[in-house]
Formats: C-alpha cells, sequence, structure tokens
C-alpha cells in the first residue's frame, strides 16, 4: 500500500465517520448522509484499487480510470451547483413573501396608527 492509499484511506474513513456523526447529530437528513457515505466509499474504492476505476471506465468506453473519475466529479459539481441553485431561488422566493408581509403589516399598524390619532 502507498503513502496516499493509507493516507487517502483514512481521510476516506475520518469523512465516513464524520457523516455518520452528523446525521446522528441531525445536521443533514438520512438520504443526504447516504449519498455522502456512498461518494466516501467510492472514493476508497478508487483510492484502494486504482485499476477497479480503469475496469469501469474500459466498460464505459472511457481511455482511463483518472478520467472517469475527473468526469464523474464535473458531473457531479454539476448537479450540486443545479441543486444550491434551486435552493437559492426558493430561498428567494420565501423572503420576498416574508418582506411583502411584513410590508402589509407594517402598513396596515400605520393607517391604525393615524386613525387612531384623528380620533
Amino acid at each position: 500500500m502507498t503513502n496516499f492509499q493509507t493516507i487517502g484511506l483514512t481521510i476516506a474513513a475520518i469523512l465516513v465517520a464524520a457523516t455518520f456523526a452528523a446525521a446522528a447529530a441531525r445536521a443533514i437528513n438520512r438520504r443526504a448522509a447516504l449519498v455522502w457515505i456512498a461518494v466516501w466509499i467510492a472514493a476508497a474504492a478508487a483510492i484502494a484499487r486504482p485499476a477497479l476505476t480503469m475496469t469501469v471506465a474500459h466498460f464505459l468506453g472511457i481511455g482511463r480510470g483518472a478520467d472517469l473519475v475527473f468526469y464523474c466529479a464535473i458531473l457531479f459539481m454539476l448537479i450540486a451547483f443545479f441543486y444550491v441553485y434551486l435552493r437559492f431561488k426558493r430561498l428567494e422566493r420565501e423572503i420576498t413573501t416574508i418582506v411583502r408581509h411584513l410590508a402589509l403589516r407594517d402598513e396596515e399598524a400605520a393607517e391604525a396608527a393615524s386613525a387612531e390619532k384623528a380620533r
């Protein structure tokens, strides 16, 4: 086992443990925890057995295992960016709704106060 494999597998094990801890503390939901654990296990498998990525790459018609890892990383980053974009748009809509509600509430309070003064 190379030094990189030792370091990489140790980091992967720490990340799996951290993901379990985050799920136990309810910092992330179970589905997200399962996805992250699958990512860490896949990374550990690729680190422990680099020939595995070559085999999968050749099966998919990709020349090298490193290219497969790179393509998968790009794909997952694009998916993550899209998910974050959707989340920001939803938060933006929610904030807009809250601000509108507060503005209407403040306007009603101002009208009530001016009506009270008029008496």
